[in-house]
């Protein structure tokens, strides 16, 4: 049997390639809202799963282990404009550089932020949403000057969360495990 040789679906009327350019990113944090259209830089979640190891005899396998979120990282344009008061409260909130006591949140209530990360077709058509829950600055970069560089000011922050929620729409196929269980 012969194997075609060439790109397959790829190209082909009816399949949507998701571009990287064609995104918003926003936070809601209980300071207020981040707006999505200073973002410069985002990315979508990734998920790490850790392997267990599990020797027997003369032989050594691996199965899953624990999963967990790594944090993303998301760079804004630094405007100096009131639409981003909701992005230095927060900060101030978990880390109040503002007065010397500097004492961070413990309180999820006062911390926790929600950051939507949505992915749109040519046409405007919502194609994917992450939602991405409890979510707080693990560190922030208020960025570097040069005189040699007319380029703008950003603000970089690595954004942990724990409760990720995804949606695919448009023919984008949306997640359900297939978990085969005990029979």
């Amino acid at each position: 049997m012969l194997t075609p040789m060439g790109i397959g679906n790829v190209g082909m009327p009816g399949v949507l390639i998701k571009r990287k350019f064609r995104w918003t990113f926003s936070i809601q944090t209980p300071c207020g809202k981040i707006p999505e259209h200073y973002v410069k830089v985002a990315a979508r979640p990734k998920l790490n799963i850790d392997s267990t190891e599990l020797n027997y005899l003369n032989a050594t396998t691996w199965m899953p282990g624990k999963a967990k979120w790594e944090p993303i990282t998301v760079k804004w344009i630094d405007v100096a404009t009131s639409e981003m008061q909701g992005l230095w409260n927060w900060v101030a909130t978990l880390y109040n550089f503002q007065k010397s006591e500097n004492l961070p949140m413990s309180e999820k209530k006062g911390w926790a932020g929600v950051g939507v990360l949505q992915s749109f077709s040519g046409c405007g058509d919502l194609i994917e949403r992450w939602t991405m829950k409890s979510m707080f600055p693990e560190m922030v970069d208020f960025g570097d000057l040069s005189y040699e560089d007319s380029g703008e000011m950003t603000i970089e922050m690595s954004l942990r969360y724990s409760d990720v929620f995804y949606e695919g729409f448009c023919g984008s196929p949306t997640p359900a495990g297939c978990c085969i269980g005990c029979s």
